[in-house]
């Protein structure tokens, strides 16, 4: 796993005019048909259950679907984690993962809290996109960090 911080100072932000919020109740079935993509069936109580526990989705819509999206999770006071960053196939390469976590990015240090995010290893794109809007890597020892345990969604 690979993790990341983005201090203010080091943050290098993009245009994102094309990102919005997906709110809870009116994007639930656009959210619920773009989960589908990626073979997750997404339930209104699961949906609903995550914003509970902090998270909040941002996406860019094109025409009446969700091509790419992130989210944060607010899971400490003044850190928060930019999660589910992901694009449809035929919307890469085009920014779009960049425009989303720098939009969450600004949200989350306008909040006053320091931006993080995580990968696998051997995630290149993700790890790629991350650096190039400024958060730099910290190693394993380096995480002062901890994530509370979830339940089951």
């Amino acid at each position: 796993m690979i993790y990341f911080v983005c201090a203010e100072n080091n943050f290098l932000p993009v245009r994102s005019e094309n990102v919005r919020w997906l709110e809870k109740d009116q994007d639930y079935e656009l959210a619920r048909h773009y989960w589908q993509v990626w073979s997750q069936d997404l339930s209104y109580s699961t949906w609903d259950k995550a914003h509970e526990y902090g998270y909040q989705y941002a996406g860019i819509v094109e025409g009446d679907k969700i091509v790419s999206s992130a989210g944060v999770w607010r899971f400490a006071e003044n850190l928060w984690e930019i999660v589910a960053v992901s694009t449809m196939e035929n919307y890469r390469k085009k920014g779009y993962s960049k425009s989303i976590i720098s939009f969450l990015t600004s949200y989350i240090h306008k909040s006053g809290c320091l931006a993080t995010c995580s990968t696998s290893d051997d995630n290149i794109a993700m790890i790629a996109t991350a650096e190039s809007v400024g958060y730099k890597q910290v190693s394993e020892a380096e995480v002062w960090w901890s994530y509370p345990r979830l339940p089951d969604f």
